[in-house]
């Protein structure tokens, strides 16, 4: 058997014509042909005058090799001088984008192989007709010899189309060759949320041709397979190498951890980045975002919530320019859908497993394996880079090729398998891990026939490396089963231990499964996340359930995360907010399962308490929508009234829902019930808690746009607040005296009154400040600079609403920074700025529908009757829309700034000015 020779350093090229296509369409098939073949003399002429050579052309692409980085240059910039010299025909432009890498390759009977040579295949397809671009390790190897008149210019960090870390490229600048051109082709020249990838992706060619032209023709495209055939990561790449045909973005939407197919569109507007819009559902935002715009969604592990293909089917009916790229491990089975069945990477054939007759029936040649051929096996360099970075010296020789052969043939090329096996050459050799794999393959594929073959060859895979772990680490792996996202250390050591039980350290054992390739490890604001494939948590989950353990498992963990909630609860009003706001979601898919498994339990000390725990981050973080579906559900469940306190809990959380998504009508009976409630209990702070949230439902109309004559004709709301104040003087509770100030100057605002509640606002911001409430300390400014604008003294109003704001955006509280914005722009209407005012508007409504902020509504109700009338009267109204629309194109943070008039960079510490 020949030995490959060992991989060399050189430099690649690769070349193309820029809109070959279009250029065959305008010319015809026989003057093409003749441009093509000067193109190819003129090509070949640079080369050879440099020492290169053709390792492929295709069409008119060209892929050539150099020994010296500096010749390879030189080769390219000779090529763009005679190519931009050549008397082509009239009208005829001849654009060529080369693209140069240097790094190793090896020799396979595919030809040239390795990551470098990808790497300059993408770095081409970033470039521009014309345009000659370079990685960091030509431009370290060739700066210092450059001739005169040749440069280069740095072009910034870019990530390509293989996902990886954003790399530095450079454009090479030489005389006589064109200088400025549109930024690069790189992914991230467009909206999306495509993940980087930490490791390289491998072969493919065939699927990945294969599947962009089916997306080209078809708007729905459902990669299926069962778990471990690299469904997402052959998505992300098709996507990446759609990404230029999508302008307005290409969103990546992880539906692991979804159960409900009701939350599928909330979880695609969310990887968009939108936010649901309280009483208006996830399927209108998203359909409001998407009009209009070309984008791609690649929908990931679909297959656990097949109910909701309908679902994507209409909204690729009702948005024409969108597409979606599933993977499932079913076809969602709906009208317009083009499935593709992805099959496991090419393999070599399996020599050992050959009878004497078949070994016989072989061609000569095919009775050994060769090295080189061995290499062109996708599943083979698949497993080589596996192994590779694990144990950086691992090299397939003669003697170790069948055994590689073997694992990856009898794994039927399915990537996740590979990996695992991969992930073990630190402790066994090829033929150890084949002799494991064969055994464990033989008793799992007897066992489990009614499988299909290749699934049963994954549970195989999984169950071989799940066994060869002591019996600590398998416990370990299957209770961290339980979570949903991951888990944090703290969690994990929580949740799966203790020590006592499990025999090892969790620290020490997480750090082992991640070694294992069964556990991930990333980094979440600093500090590790542990996460699991979920075709490994699935299988981790059985091994619990077998052990009897998931009750008790499940149990742990809604108390961790029960706790976890209850503690930042009261955080999420001090100044430490944004940080627990981020905490809380990044939990979220956590302690979505603990009240899932808790409502479907009945567990009311679970679901409620962890709903009345969290209701404020969802309001905050625009979840509106998901809120009030989850508390409705639980207020109708008969359990839910078993136990009062907890009953009133939960009214608390619905009505505050309710107010925010400004149903007046669904937040009256929820808050009466819960005055009941306490009332009847005697405990006097909840029950002032409770009249203060009453008194609200008497301070605002049903209906903003129809209001009564006199909102509270009996009083009703003022005799709730007062009982309240008298309640929390009497318990010396001053942050909720400054709670029932400010619902009475709202009660005051709202019946237009002489002084709008200005009075009443300054006192409880009084309190408010004495107390360290930030929360309420930002409200009260938000609602004294609404009130003195109401009156009339916008020069005093002014630095109040903008205070406000500034405490909004350093607490990240998005529905806070709404109302601002939209306050702000009432503000400047009164300063007589239309132009200003219009841009805060149209950012306003646009962050209305992103944060669910639907009581926003009520004061640009008045505000919209009382001053833009006068506005329209002044200004053109092609002006208005044209400046409303430029602000609701803005980011959050650009928005912010334009409000407070500071620049986006200046914006931390502006904010940060009034901060004690």
């Amino acid at each position: 058997m020949a030995v490959r020779a060992p991989a060399a350093t050189r430099t690649f090229l690769f070349s193309d014509i820029e809109g070959s296509t279009r250029l065959l369409d305008s010319l015809g098939s026989n003057a093409y042909t003749a441009v093509l073949e000067r193109q190819a003399e003129i090509m070949r002429a640079a080369i050879a005058a440099h020492g290169g050579r053709e390792e492929g052309t295709e069409g008119d692409s060209f892929f050539v090799t150099f020994d010296s980085a500096i010749e390879a240059v030189e080769a390219a910039v000779e090529a763009q001088r005679a190519l931009a010299a050549e008397p082509w025909p009239t009208g005829v432009e001849v654009n060529v984008r080369m693209g140069l890498h240097a790094g190793e390759a090896s020799n396979s009977a595919a030809g040239l192989v390795g990551l470098d040579v990808n790497r300059a295949a993408r770095i081409a397809a970033a470039a521009h007709g014309g345009q000659i671009v370079v990685s960091d390790a030509v431009n370290t190897l060739v700066t210092p010899l450059l001739r005169e008149g040749v440069s280069l210019r740095g072009l910034g960090r870019h990530r390509l189309k293989d996902l990886r870390e954003p790399q530095p490229l450079c454009q090479v600048v030489a005389d006589g060759l064109r200088l400025e051109f549109p930024p690069l082709r790189s992914i991230d020249a467009r909206p999306n949320n495509l993940p980087t990838q930490l490791t390289s992706f491998v072969g493919r060619d065939k699927e990945l041709a294969e599947a962009g032209e089916l997306l080209e023709r078809n708007r729905l495209v459902t990669l299926t397979g069962p778990g471990g055939t690299g469904k997402t990561r052959l998505s992300l790449q098709v996507a990446a190498n759609a990404a230029e045909r999508y302008p307005d973005g290409v969103f990546f939407v992880p539906l692991e951890t979804v159960r409900e197919p009701a939350l599928v569109e909330s979880r695609i507007a969310s990887a968009i980045g939108l936010a649901e819009s309280g009483a208006r559902s996830a399927d209108v935002v998203l359909r409001e975002w998407l009009a209009g715009k070309r984008v791609l969604l690649c929908l990931d592990n679909f297959e656990q919530v097949l109910g909701a293909g309908p679902v994507i089917a209409d909204l690729l009916r009702d948005v024409e320019g969108l597409s979606a790229l599933v993977t499932s491990r079913a076809a969602l089975r709906v009208s317009g859908e083009q499935e593709y069945p992805v099959p496991g990477l090419p393999v070599p054939p399996d020599l050992a497993s050959l009878s004497a007759m078949e070994l016989a029936n072989l061609p000569a040649e095919a009775r050994v394996l060769d090295l080189e051929a061995l290499s062109a096996y996708e599943s083979v360099r698949l497993f080589i880079a596996r192994a590779t970075a694990v144990k950086p010296d691992f090299r397939v020789t003669n003697e170790n090729a069948p055994a590689i052969a073997a694992i990856t043939a009898r794994l039927h090329g399915m990537p996740l398998p590979i990996e695992l096996a991969a992930a073990r050459v630190k402790l066994f050799s090829p033929d150890a891990l084949r002799a494991r794999l064969e055994d464990q393959l033989t008793l799992l594929s007897a066992g489990a026939r009614d499988l299909p073959e290749r699934q049963q060859t994954l549970r195989g895979a999984i169950a071989w490396s799940y066994d060869l772990l002591d019996e600590g680490h398998r416990l370990l792996l299957d209770r961290l089963s339980v979570f949903e996202g991951g888990a944090d250390l703290a969690a994990a050591e929580a949740v799966c231990g203790p020590y006592a039980e499990l025999g090892l350290d969790v620290v020490e054992g997480l750090v082992d499964l991640v070694d294992q390739s069964l556990v991930r490890s990333v980094e979440t604001g600093g500090d590790p996340r542990f996460q699991m494939l979920e075709t490994i948590r699935a299988f981790a989950a059985e091994k619990l359930a077998e052990r009897g353990e998931t009750p008790s498992q499940w149990a742990r963990h809604a108390a961790w995360f029960l706790a976890l909630a209850e503690r930042i609860a009261p955080e999420l009003a001090g100044d430490d907010q944004r940080a627990r706001l981020d905490q809380l979601e990044v939990e979220h898919d956590n302690i979505r399962a603990a009240l899932d498994r808790a409502t479907a339990a009945g567990d009311a000390r679970v679901a409620i308490g962890l709903a009345h725990a969290v209701w404020r981050f969802w309001q905050k973080r625009g979840h509106l929508y998901e809120a009030r579906r989850r508390l409705d559900i639980i207020a109708a469940a008969s359990w839910s009234r078993a136990d009062p306190v907890l009953r009133a809990r939960l009214l608390e959380a619905l009505g505050g829902v309710c107010w925010w998504q400004a149903d007046i009508r669904a937040m009256r009976p929820a808050y009466e019930e819960a005055v009941e409630i306490w009332r009847g209990l005697g405990d006097k702070r909840e029950l002032a808690n409770a009249l203060y949230n009453y008194a609200f439902v008497f301070s605002v109309p049903d209906d903003p746009e129809n209001p009564p004559e006199v909102l509270d004709p009996e009083g009703r709301g003022l005799a709730a607040s007062n009982e309240a104040l008298v309640l929390y003087r009497e318990i010396g509770d001053e942050r909720g005296e400054g709670n029932v100030l400010w619902g009475i100057g709202n009660a005051k605002y709202f019946s237009e009154t002489d002084d709008a509640g200005v009075g009443e606002f300054r006192a409880a911001l009084e309190k408010f400040r004495r107390v360290g409430d930030r929360t309420m300390e930002a409200w009260s400014l938000h609602m004294v600079g609404s009130a003195l604008l109401r009156v009339g003294k916008r020069d005093e109003s002014r630095p109040y609403l903008k205070e406000a704001l500034e405490h909004f955006y350093l607490a990240g509280d998005a529905a806070g920074m709404t109302l601002l914005i939209d306050d702000l722009s009432a503000q400047a209407l009164a300063d007589e700025e239309p132009e200003r005012a219009a841009r805060l508007w149209g950012a306003g409504r646009a962050l209305t529908k992103a944060t669910g902020a639907t009581l926003a509504a009520f004061t640009d109700t008045f505000y919209e009757a009382e001053l833009r009338p006068n506005v329209r009267r002044t200004v053109d109204p092609a002006d208005l829309e044209r400046w409303s629309a430029e602000g609701a194109a803005l980011r959050l943070d650009e928005a912010v700034a334009y409000a407070l008039g500071v620049t986006v960079e200046e914006l931390p510490e502006a904010a940060a000015s009034h901060r004690d």
